[in-house]
């Protein structure tokens, strides 16, 4: 696995009940090919990415031995961390927009399926790959999308007809470990980022 720090400054990511904590100051990836019984379940899945840059929930599940190999390459740290429910999704590019609603944990995709792909964050600059095996946890707060690689922005024609990427979405407690791996702080300052942030689907810019 590999830490990536960018330059940005932390933000400020209030939470639907007023909660108020910075944003993860770091981003966590990795590359682990899925095991067996993964990619079996995403093959007998039935998910139509109907509308190109909207993600598609396919249902939560949970799978022991994903959840095992996970958790030994997250580390002895955040294992424990680690919540057993994963959650499908699948989406033919994903224009910019966060995941406020998810206030309590860090978010990570497990890419199963697709073509290869990028999670691009604008405000921290930086991107991750989303192509089968890549794995990432990043705070859902960020302005984030799912891109062809080397695309700074989204263009819904380039999905039109695009196969979809299918990702096992799974769940980091936001707790005294997380916080100090991800540098989350209780005190924070800067720019507000909420469920109510005006994100540009095309840019990811924050209006």
């Amino acid at each position: 696995m590999r830490w990536i720090d960018p330059s940005a400054p932390a933000a400020v990511c209030v939470g639907p009940d007023g909660s108020r904590r910075s944003s993860a100051a770091r981003l966590l990836t990795g590359s682990l090919p899925p095991p067996g019984a993964l990619r079996a379940a995403a093959d007998g899945l039935r998910l139509e990415a109907a509308a190109p840059g909207r993600v598609i929930a396919g249902g939560a599940f949970e799978l022991a031995e994903a959840h095992a190999t996970l958790a030994e390459a997250l580390g002895p740290d955040l294992a424990p961390s680690l919540r057993t429910a994963f959650e499908w999704y699948a989406c033919r590019g994903a224009f910019f927009h966060n995941d406020a609603h998810y206030a309590g944990v860090l978010f990570g995709v497990w890419c199963v399926a697709g073509p290869r792909r990028e999670i691009v964050f604008p405000r921290l600059g930086l991107r991750a790959g989303a192509g089968p095996g890549d794995w990432v946890v990043f705070d859902p707060f960020e302005p984030h999308a799912v891109l062809d690689p080397g695309e700074r922005t989204y263009e819904r024609a380039r999905y039109v007809d695009a196969r979809p990427s299918v990702f096992a979405g799974f769940e980091i407690e936001v707790n005294e470990a997380s916080r100090l791996a991800f540098a989350i702080a209780d005190s924070p300052r800067g720019v507000e980022l909420s469920s109510r942030t005006r994100i540009n689907a095309e840019t990811g810019g924050i209006e």
